[in-house]
């Protein structure tokens, strides 16, 4: 029986898990971080200060808005033109009530929304909402674009580590599949799985949800790195499935 390693936030991973056991496979679920809430040191209701030019609120995933939407006015937020990477989190937005003008129509990365040519028209200010350590690409594309650019570190990532059980199952795996979805899930396990345990995951497939992640799993070692179909748990299965030639 394939053994899938679901390192996913935990209510993700359960999600996965339970698609998973329908399906005969077997999940080991092993959440690396968890994530809490950050004050950002900026008063974001001032922070889009030019006049006569656009006001830009970028949401970079479903837990920046629910992390980062607490933090603007309502009057404030009616003036602003927000921005969506991933369907994800636009969808996110859009149950909170805020309509979004800006989303890349394929793909959801920083790099498909720094590809919209609505963009390079007329920049002014920006607010990322994002974790530390994020985003830098988001970040610098907007600057060169010629935006003044500032990220609202509205959340942080808290490291979980891995228990004797989920150690165990991944060393008794006869057949494993590693599913990565961070390169900050990655490096959390590098550093503090056993050194057998890590070789082992390194051997084995893996699937990763962008260009970015599989290329740091490449330099760590991994030769037999999958792109998957998108980064929800529907596009993931769908993947796995795919790969099991199912």
């Amino acid at each position: 029986m394939t053994h899938v390693l679901v390192t996913r936030p935990l209510e993700s991973s359960q999600q996965l898990a339970e698609q998973l056991d329908a399906l005969d496979y077997s999940p080991i679920v092993m959440p690396l971080y968890t994530f809490s809430a950050r004050r950002p040191p900026l008063e974001l209701n001032s922070a889009w200060s030019l006049r006569h030019s656009r006001c830009l609120a970028i949401f970079t995933s479903p837990r920046a808005v629910h992390f980062g939407l607490v933090h603007i006015l309502d009057d404030r937020l009616k003036g602003l033109e927000i921005a969506a990477v991933g369907a994800a989190t636009r969808a996110k937005l859009e149950a909170r009530g805020c309509e979004v003008h800006l989303q890349a129509s394929t793909g959801y990365s920083s790099e498909d929304l720094l590809q919209m040519p609505e963009l390079a028209a007329n920049p002014g200010e920006a607010v990322i909402f994002c974790a530390p350590g994020g985003r830098e690409t988001l970040a610098n594309g907007l600057k060169d674009l010629g935006w003044n650019v500032l990220n609202a570190l509205v959340y942080e990532r808290v490291p979980m580590l891995p228990d004797a059980a989920q150690i165990e199952a991944v060393a008794n795996a006869d057949e494993l599949l590693s599913i990565w979805t961070s390169v900050s899930a990655l490096e959390l396990a590098r550093q503090h799985l056993p050194a057998e345990v890590w070789e082992k995951i390194l051997n084995a497939p893996a699937l990763v949800i962008s260009e970015r992640i599989r290329h740091h799993l490449q330099q760590l070692g991994a030769a037999r790195v999958e792109q998957a179909d998108g980064p929800g748990n529907t596009e993931l299965l769908q993947s796995i499935l795919r790969l099991r030639g199912r």
